[in-house]
């Protein structure tokens, strides 16, 4: 039986390459964003285990485009990419558990509920415009990367708490865009090793256009990130998390 839920493999793929583009695109300017785009198409037309697979490796190609193929030295936090990145591990073991057992619906309201309250946590933070963001302790780093991981595993959706932690670190847009990258690709082997035991990795047909799309996102965002200041990039994290948040969550009600 098919996973599509989409009958014509045509329609499927020219929706799912224009969600990767843009997908690309915000995770190029931003440093996230891929998975909280794509995560809810993906999982809505197919299933858990192919949108996960599918947003691990079209994502790697995003992340690995932004550290490689620039003029400037990547230049991540290694010290958050340790903290968040080893708290990430048992997250990984149990979203991968949950991927594994979890409805198809049970996985969509997690990734509408993760979104939703990311987004509410980052307007909470623009309260004072003025004023920057309270820096917070690094051992919060601790708790982002227990959730990251377990989100990350069973929906791809790692993002929202990462991006919330590093944005109370008093980091630059690019220092945080690199971090999160870095995270990214750190981490990668552990999820793509918890899937392949778990029998949960499964690869979507016609990848390679999905990869081409991802591949016009990057160009795409490359030259709108030149252009951002911090006041437009911090409107951009909002705008990617409030869509991302309305996709997941007429996702979840259409899927239930």
């Amino acid at each position: 039986m098919s996973v599509f839920l989409i009958s014509d493999q045509g329609v499927l793929l020219a929706v799912l390459a224009g969600v990767m583009f843009a997908s690309a695109v915000l995770q190029t300017t931003t440093g996230f964003g891929f998975a909280v785009l794509s995560a809810p198409v993906l999982t809505a037309l197919t299933n858990g285990p192919t949108a996960v697979s599918t947003v691990l490796v079209t994502g790697t190609v995003a992340d690995l485009l932004i550290l490689l193929i620039r003029r400037s030295r990547p230049a991540p936090d290694w010290r958050e990419v340790g903290l968040v990145g080893l708290s990430s591990i048992p997250g990984i073991a149990l979203g991968t558990v949950l991927l594994v057992i979890a409805p198809k619906p049970v996985l969509m309201v997690v990734i509408a509920g993760a979104v939703i309250v990311a987004v509410g946590l980052r307007l909470r933070t623009r309260r004072q415009q003025n004023s920057p963001p309270r820096v917070i302790d690094h051992r919060w780093g601790l708790l982002a990367g227990l959730l990251s991981g377990t989100l990350g595993a069973a929906t791809t959706l790692a993002g929202p708490p990462t991006v919330f932690y590093l944005a109370h670190r008093g980091h630059t847009p690019s220092t945080t865009r690199d971090t999160l990258v870095t995270l990214n690709l750190v981490r990668l082997p552990l999820s793509v090793a918890a899937l392949i035991t778990a029998g949960a990795f499964t690869a979507l047909p016609g990848l390679a256009w999905l990869v081409a799309a991802v591949l016009a996102g990057y160009a795409v965002g490359g030259w709108l990130f030149g252009k951002i200041d911090a006041a437009r990039y911090e409107r951009l994290t909002l705008a990617g998390l409030l869509l991302s948040a309305t996709t997941a969550l007429i996702a979840a009600i259409t899927t239930s």
